[in-house]
């Protein structure tokens, strides 16, 4: 880009540094997403996301060569779970109007490779990104300190769900604390 943080590259250095450091063999894919994003916030400029899920695709099917054909694929689905994540989860789409499951299903057909992922795949993803939204653990936290969310049918999400930001729970760093002490 042109943009001044971007001279010289070193942004992408930076960020190439960031996942060559990253393991994520054996992870479920969208765990493995939440744990990428834990370490920062994604930008909201659509450009910028693309290369950083790019990268994180490429990581992902270099430790993972048998989940997907190609790491074309993982970035496409990577994508789409970021798109769905905000469309569950953002309060100012009403009900009627959130991707359902047969949409999320419908919008990844033929992205293996003009293939199909298994539909079990996509529908185990669905659930758990509609279960729990991929939010920010600073923004949960700050809500906790301010009682938000506190009251009788008050909405706990997170106001980084209207941006398709980034993440995160202690759960992931516990996970990669235990890959540590087993390697």
């Amino acid at each position: 880009g042109r943009e001044p943080d971007y001279q010289g590259g070193f942004a992408l250095k930076v960020l190439h540094a960031y996942v060559d450091q990253l393991n994520f063999a054996g992870m479920v894919f969208d765990d493995a997403i939440r744990f990428y994003l834990s370490g920062f916030r994604l930008p909201g400029e659509a450009q910028k996301i693309d290369r950083i899920m790019e990268k994180f695709a490429e990581r992902y099917s270099l430790q993972n060569p048998t989940v997907f054909v190609n790491a074309d694929v993982a970035f496409i689905l990577a994508f789409s779970i970021i798109m769905l994540n905000t469309d569950l989860h953002n309060p100012s789409i009403k009900e009627e109007r959130r991707m359902t499951k047969e949409g999320f299903i419908r919008n990844n057909r033929g992205i293996s490779d003009g293939g199909d992922l298994p539909e079990e795949f996509l529908t185990a993803i669905f659930d758990r990104i509609r279960e729990n939204a991929i939010s920010l653990k600073e923004d949960d936290e700050a809500r906790e300190r301010t009682g938000e969310g506190k009251e009788e049918g008050a909405s706990t999400l997170s106001p980084s769900v209207l941006n398709p930001s980034a993440f995160f729970s202690n759960h992931y760093v516990e996970m990669d604390r235990t890959r540590e002490t087993n390697f």
